[in-house]
Formats: C-alpha cells, structure tokens, sequence
C-alpha cells in the first residue's frame, strides 16, 4: 500500500533537513578560521558566503514545523536520504567558489565524495590548493565518518526526543553503545577524537624527521590521520600516500584504516576491557579471514609482477593496499594508472573483491560488509547440515554479534537482499562505464570504488570524464553510503505524493 504524504509530514521533513544543513555552517567555521590565521583572504570569503548560505537554507527549512516536531521511522529515513545530498549542496559553495574545480558540479561531487568517505575527486591543481579548502575537505571526511545526524547531535543542534533516535538509526547506525542516543553520539566523538590526536601526533612526528616544516608537519599529519581514521581518500597533495615515501607513515595509517573499520560498539567493549569480544565477534572473524585470504592472492599476484623490486616491498605495498581497499579508506602508494598496467590480473581483482566486501557494519567503512559476508557463509552452512540432517531433525545456527543470537531468517534475508543490492549497483556502474568507452575492467573498478565508498581510482574518475558519469557516481556514492533503503523510500514516497495529488486532480 502506498502511503501518501500530509502536510505535517512535509513540516517534519523540512524541519529535521533543516537542522541538519544548518550544522553544517556551524562546522564551516572551521576553515574560515584557518583562512583567516594564515592570512587567505579570498578562502576566507568563500567560507563567510558558505556559511551565510548554509544558514539561511537550513534555518529556512527549519521553519517549516517547530522544534520537536514528531518524526515517524519513514520520515526520519526520508530526512537522511535528503540531508546528504542538501548538506552536500552546502558544502560544495565554498570549494566551487576556490577557482579549482571546472563548475558547480564538479564541486558537488567532491563534497557528496568527502561526506560519503567516498574520496573521488574532480579537484584540479591540488597541490597548490588552499589551506582552508584542504582543511573543508578533510572535515568533511570526518563529519561523514562518524555520520551528519552524530554531528548534529553532538553540538545538540534541536536534535532530542524521537525525532534524534528516528534519524539516528535511518543512518545506517545498527545498535545502540549507550540507552541514550545523545550519549551514544558524543561517545562516537570520544573515540574518534582520541584516535585522532593520537594519529596526528604521531604523524606529525614523523613528517618533521623528513624535513617538513613544522606548521605544516602538523597539518598534514592532521589531515592523513582524519582521512585514514574515517575511512576516506583525500589527501592534501595529487600524489596521495606516495608523496610521503615513508614506511612509518603508512604503518601508522594502516593502524588508522584497522580503528577506523572496526563496529563502534566493538570499540565500547575494548574499552571496557572487553578484548576477548574482537576474537569472538563473528564480523570481527569474517573480516580477519576475508584479509587473510586476499593477502595471500595479492601476494601471489604481485609475485608474478615487476611492479615492486623486492619481496620486501611486495609484502609491504600490497598489503598497504588491501587494507585500504577493504577499510575503504582508499590511499594509495602508485599512480593511478598502475592499477591497470602493472598491478597484475590476479592482485587487480583481489583490490576489487576487497574494496567490495568493505568493513564493518556501524563504522566510518562501506562496502557489503563483513557482517553481512559472515552471515551468508553461516546461511549456507545452515542449509548444508539441513539437507544432510534426517527429516525430523531440528537444526538451528547460532552467531555471536556483541551477544549470541540465533540466525533467523529475517536477518539472513535482510543480509543477503543489501549483498544483492550492492552487487547490481556495483556490476550496473561498470557497464554505465564501459559503455562510455572505458575497459570493463576499469570501469568495474571505479564503478565498485564509488559504490562501497573507497576512493581509489584507475584514473577514470577526473575533471574531464563525462557529465552523465559524473552523476552516476554521486548517485551511487550517495544510495552506498546510505545502504540503499533510505534511497528506496524516498523514491517510493515521492511516487506516493505523485499518486496522490493525481487522484485529488
């Protein structure tokens, strides 16, 4: 049954998109004060525009219901898949107006790719970007990382009640850490914040013994250690991870990349001294074994490769490289073009088995998932020791996720429809790519990129790549980062409106 739209849902819909996209020139504040401390005047105006614009449009909106205003589970999921996008509107005033992007929608398409963690980008001459524009990339890797609803209600920008759990769980957020929601978000930022000051501290260590000055050591290490934690690919310089040329920068950030990817509440039981939970957890498991195993083909396939001189080398590059695929952070030591040309058939396609499968679920990660992989490989061991048990046999399965818990057929339903999901989108984008002329292989690669939120490219993804495909990747950025269902009833609810209005006429 198709359920139409009343006025106040489209208040409350309003209202909570608002609130959202208001946040955001709050967080803009961020890198006007970085333009003014280093004296970019230009940036500066841009960042005063952006948050003036970002304002107005979500206090405007905020107006259409008042503060408080009840949110049904289908509004609140209507909410998320609109807020993305209109924060993304917000966000990309300020890096079109920079002078390094060709128009507005290249502009669009790096904010939804830094919001999604997603990383792609159609930025030209990022070495000589600005400071405060590097500086809003980045943060918008860490406002999507933990998610805009846990930015939100964590400065409680008229966030509480219903309407804050509602868009907390349309966000993709499975479980709860905390009873309370708000705790929940401020924790989220607690572990974040920690990892963070750690990561830049270290970093920042290691680019002043390579000689970097020590200003910017410190932002550079800032901005890596955001990128990695969150699972994002921006990086300050066009030459990305490979422009440090350090073996103490890429261990510190694949460390990142782990924290990064782990489940949130996996976190909240390490904390507690729960460290036995990581060995148990069936998504911890799956993921340890899905990197396991592509580990020894990445290896093997660059085994038979001249693309690094030593086995030393294939050891460490390859599997700087799998972790950042299957973490979906997206940093890369090579050239764009060395995936295709020198990485080798057999490595090639672990990349892309790893950045499919992705993380873990309620992380900065994308992706399938590992507890989704987890769960289908259960799922088939189940129906194995069915068809062999006798007929009166009972037989149950039973996986342990935070608690131990029977597998139903729901969730091993809902698992296997978003695995589905994923691979259309995924094997859809490629052949949306090969038929704008790239090699299938390459356009599976960045089809896959988008989708599960990595960020490594083949080199497809650029200024002068065709419109029509620069669409198809921010969709797809967007319905991965909000794992499809979001999307789904925001399409089926504008068809309800439409429905609707029709009859009425």
């Amino acid at each position: 049954m198709w359920v139409g739209f009343e006025r106040r849902d489209l208040g409350a819909i309003a209202h909570y998109t608002g609130m959202l996209v208001a946040s955001m020139a709050l967080l803009m504040v961020i890198p006007l004060l970085t333009a003014l401390a280093s004296g970019e005047w230009g940036p500066a105006l841009d960042y005063a525009c952006g948050i003036g614009i970002a304002a107005a449009f979500g206090m405007l909106l905020a107006q259409s219901a008042p503060r408080g205003t009840h949110l049904t589970r289908r509004n609140a999921l209507i909410v998320t898949a609109l807020a993305w996008l209109a924060a993304s509107l917000v966000a990309a005033v300020p890096l079109s107006l920079s002078g390094h992007y060709g128009g507005f929608v290249d502009a669009f398409f790096d904010a939804i790719s830094g919001l999604t963690t997603s990383g792609l980008t159609l930025v030209q001459d990022l070495d000589h970007l600005a400071l405060a524009h590097n500086m809003w990339r980045h943060l918008l890797h860490l406002i999507g990382g933990q998610g805009i609803v846990v930015a939100a209600l964590s400065v409680s920008l008229g966030l509480r009640g219903g309407g804050a759990v509602s868009l907390y769980m349309a966000e993709g957020r499975d479980e709860r850490i905390l009873p309370n929601v708000m705790h929940t978000a401020r924790f989220i930022w607690f572990v974040t914040a920690i990892y963070v000051t750690l990561g830049t501290v270290v970093l920042s260590v290691s680019n002043l013994i390579q000689g970097m000055e020590a200003g910017r050591s410190v932002l550079h290490a800032f901005w890596a250690t955001v990128a990695c934690y969150d699972t994002g690919g921006f990086g300050p310089q066009s030459q990305n991870a490979m422009y440090y040329h350090s073996p103490i920068f890429e261990g510190v950030t694949v460390i990142l990349m782990l924290a990064g990817t782990l489940n949130f509440n996996l976190h909240a039981d390490i904390w507690r001294g729960d460290r036995k939970e990581i060995f148990k957890n069936l998504e911890a498991r799956a993921l340890a074994t899905n990197i396991a195993i592509l580990s020894v083909v990445i290896g093997i396939g660059l085994a038979a490769t001249r693309l690094f001189s030593t086995p030393g080398e294939v050891v460490r590059k390859g599997l700087y490289h799998l972790i950042s695929a299957n973490s979906g952070t997206g940093h890369q030591t090579l050239y764009n073009a060395g995936w295709a040309n020198g990485y080798g058939g057999l490595a090639f396609a672990a990349i892309v088995l790893a950045m499919a499968f992705g993380g873990m679920a309620s992380s900065t990660a994308g992706g399938i998932k590992a507890l989704r992989l987890g769960l289908i490989a259960k799922g088939v061991v189940l129906r194995v020791r069915e068809s062999i048990a006798p007929a009166s046999a009972v037989v149950r399965s039973r996986y342990h996720h935070l608690l131990d818990v029977p597998l139903s057929a729901d969730v091993l339903a809902n698992a296997l429809m978003l695995f589905v999901l994923y691979v259309v989108t995924y094997i859809s984008g490629g052949m949306i790519g090969a038929a704008y002329g790239y090699p299938i292989g390459e356009a599976l690669f960045e089809s896959i990129s988008a989708t599960a939120n990595v960020g490594l490219s083949t080199g497809i993804t650029s200024p002068a790549m065709p419109l029509g495909l620069k669409v198809v990747y921010m969709l797809q950025m967007w319905a991965g980062r909000l794992e499809f269902i979001a999307l789904f009833v925001l399409v089926a609810s504008a068809i309800a409106a439409v429905r609707a209005k029709r009859g009425r006429a």
